[in-house]
């Protein structure tokens, strides 16, 4: 499971960068991306790298960010109301280019397994066609679920901007 952590700050700087043509061998992510430049008490600065073409907040703005991991994965902008779940709007591939690798691997295990004896041909290719199905499978339902964990803390955080202003007016 993941564990979502937030970050809050103030956005002194938005920075839009168009991704350059990628080799034959290569997959952008996306073909813009931005850096996120956030400050806390005026004095620190931090820097965030989100590969979206989508950016809510402008200078001033305050927001807090929604990170899984060092990956910024939600926004949401205290400023205006407005939030953006990254996996949902520019999610990740299903398939990597390592994937290819490893089936190459599993055939030669499997066809060497198969040659000494150690194991059947039907388990060897029955290993070789699972994985390329078995695997954008599972990383589509950890998708799906980091997705839904997004949209929760989102939900939380507007939730949260409602209720607060009525409480400073009820206490007066």
């Amino acid at each position: 499971m993941w564990r979502i952590t937030t970050f809050t700050g103030t956005v002194i700087e938005v920075q839009r960068f168009i991704n350059k043509p990628m080799r034959w061998h290569e997959r952008p992510v996306c073909g813009e991306r931005r850096e996120l430049w956030l400050s806390v008490h005026h004095q620190d600065e931090y820097k965030w790298v989100i590969h979206s073409k989508v950016m809510p907040a402008r200078h001033d703005h305050h927001v807090t960010l929604l990170l899984a991991g060092a990956a910024v994965v939600g926004l949401y902008n205290a400023s205006t109301g407005t939030s953006v779940n990254y996996v949902r709007e520019d999610p990740p591939f299903l398939t990597r280019g390592v994937d290819v690798l490893r089936v190459l691997a599993l055939i030669a295990a499997g066809g060497a397994g198969a040659v000494m004896g150690w194991i059947s041909l039907l388990h060897a290719l029955g290993a070789v066609v699972a994985y390329p199905v078995l695997t954008p499978l599972w990383r589509l339902v950890q998708r799906r679920r980091l997705q839904s964990v997004v949209d929760e803390t989102l939900n939380e955080l507007q939730i949260m901007r409602v209720v607060r202003p009525l409480r400073r007016t009820q206490e007066r």
